[in-house]
């Protein structure tokens, strides 16, 4: 309403048809139609994940061995009411069920394949982070590798992302292949099948027409329509973090990267040219990776300025490996250049993420609007001290210092912190756990000063395990209900000899 008056209503209609977009999106999302074939997803347990277009539908396991990427054909029915917190319309209840693969399926069903050759041609480490870099393939990466690229805040590299089309786009430009480039590109992303390769395909699809037509290409405005069409055929995209960060990363870069620049002028080039980047690709995403989690690792910074140009040349040299995996001569000679740079990054992530240092920004994940604002108005008014004093204020209260206990609510999932001087502990149930967590198999005793403090695990699974300082037990929820990201339920602080339950 404050954009269409102070335009004086003249583009009204623009700011009308938002909502009319979202409601006919939804709408047809969840058009009663019962689909004719349905292709699988995901399998379950008890249960396929299946699609029909972009609609998600639960299907009732039935007898024979499927595969992600099959179609089934039959007579399907409504059963019971779907998911709407993951957008599953329903339960699909089927008859006389044919599987079969389509040529688009057995094109994407080649990344196991060639996951396969990987891992027999260069071993499990090697061949996983291969397959992870250039098929999007987690499943062998080297566990304390990944550990280390998380906690200095770099994962995002293990994941196909715009980095990895981005350095495919400029080896092509290099080797004089500029005119195929986007055909490659279009067929990588199909091959891929991901929110990022779909974005690309549509960016690309943009600048051809643009130039077909003689009009004006702006990057920014090709992001939008990526943004645009993905989350208009899926309306659930938006909850995705996938769909969330590669566009706000993309759109802060092309937005804020020349800025950034201009402000750290008086670092190195090589220095300012990383952290300018870093600094963009943040600046729009930061409250989206706050809303998952209020850590924030300061080693990103790290990560960019030395592990990110490293890894840069390791995706190069993925992509020659799986082009020359079936050739044992190319192979052989390739060979001591990746064992050469895949040792190096392993070691150096060792190396920094030793020297990691993580800050608690829940505070800021709580109040981020005012803090904005404050930090806005303030160098609106040319207060560049007050700005800087306010900065660091902010910096200061996320450090871990003094003594603490945290209860949060993790998607559902019990997540018990405990802080003292600088040091860190996250805890959860051994049978949720998730990776960086004491796993609570059982009974865990810290000694905080004068004080001890008792984590007993729950008996049932999910159920909030008990904390005792002293012997004594603190009232506690017993369940937390689920929730859509993290959530602090319970606070108590230490001053001295007293113990104080702020919420």
């Amino acid at each position: 309403m404050i954009l269409a008056v102070k335009s004086g209503l003249k583009n009204i209609m623009v700011y009308a048809m938002v909502p009319i977009l979202a409601f006919i999106s939804v709408s047809f999302y969840y058009a009663e139609e019962i689909p004719d074939e349905v292709k699988v997803e995901k399998i379950y347990y008890n249960r396929l994940l299946v699609s029909s277009g972009a609609r998600h539908y639960w299907l009732e396991q039935q007898e024979g061995t499927v595969e992600a990427g099959d179609r089934v054909l039959g007579d399907f029915i409504y059963g019971q009411p779907g998911d709407v917190e993951q957008g599953v319309v329903c339960t699909l209840k089927g008859s006389s069920l044919k599987v079969y693969t389509d040529s688009l399926g057995r094109f994407r069903a080649f990344k196991s394949r060639i996951m396969e050759l990987l891992i027999v041609r260069y071993g499990e480490h090697y061949g996983g982070l291969m397959g992870s870099l250039v098929l999007g393939n987690q499943e062998y990466m080297n566990e304390e590798r990944a550990q280390n690229m998380g906690d200095l805040g770099i994962m995002h590299i293990l994941s196909i992302s715009g980095f990895h089309f981005s350095l495919l786009e400029n080896a092509l430009k290099k080797l004089k292949l500029k005119k195929i480039a986007p055909m490659v590109l279009i067929v990588y992303g199909i091959f891929l099948d991901s929110i990022p390769g779909y974005r690309t395909i549509i960016s690309l699809i943009y600048r051809i027409v643009g130039k077909l037509v003689k009009r004006d290409t702006n990057a920014v405005t090709g992001i939008f329509m990526g943004m645009f069409l993905q989350a208009f055929v899926n309306p659930y995209y938006i909850f995705k973090p996938g769909y969330l960060l590669t566009y706000l990363s993309s759109l802060g870069i092309l937005i804020f990267y020349q800025y950034f620049l201009r402000c750290l002028k008086i670092l190195p080039m090589f220095i300012r040219e990383s952290m300018a980047l870093t600094c963009s690709a943040l600046f729009l995403s930061f409250p989206i990776i706050l809303s998952f989690s209020p850590d924030f690792s300061m080693g990103v910074f790290i990560g960019n300025f030395v592990l990110v140009p490293l890894y840069s040349i390791i995706t190069y040299l993925s992509f020659i490996g799986v082009l020359i995996s079936g050739i044992p001569v190319i192979q052989a000679v390739i060979y001591p250049f990746l064992d050469s740079f895949f040792l190096l990054s392993f070691y150096a992530g060792r190396f920094f993420s030793d020297y990691n240092s993580s800050v608690d920004l829940e505070h800021l994940s709580l109040y981020y609007v005012p803090w904005i604002l404050t930090l806005y108005l303030l160098n609106r008014y040319n207060k560049k001290r007050m700005t800087f004093i306010v900065m660091v204020f902010v910096l200061c209260l996320s450090l871990p210092f003094g003594t603490s206990v945290s209860v949060y609510n993790n998607y559902g999932k019990p997540h018990i912190r405990v802080i003292h001087n600088f040091r860190k502990y996250d805890m959860m149930d051994y049978r949720v756990a998730e990776k960086g967590f004491i796993p609570l198999r059982k009974e865990v005793s810290l000694k905080l000063g004068r004080k001890t403090i008792l984590i007993k695990p729950h008996l049932i699974k999910k159920g909030v395990p008990s904390v005792l300082v002293n012997g004594k037990a603190l009232t506690l929820s017993d369940e937390f209900p689920y929730y859509r990201g993290v959530r602090k339920h319970h606070h108590i602080i230490f001053w001295r000899d007293l113990v104080y339950k702020v919420h």
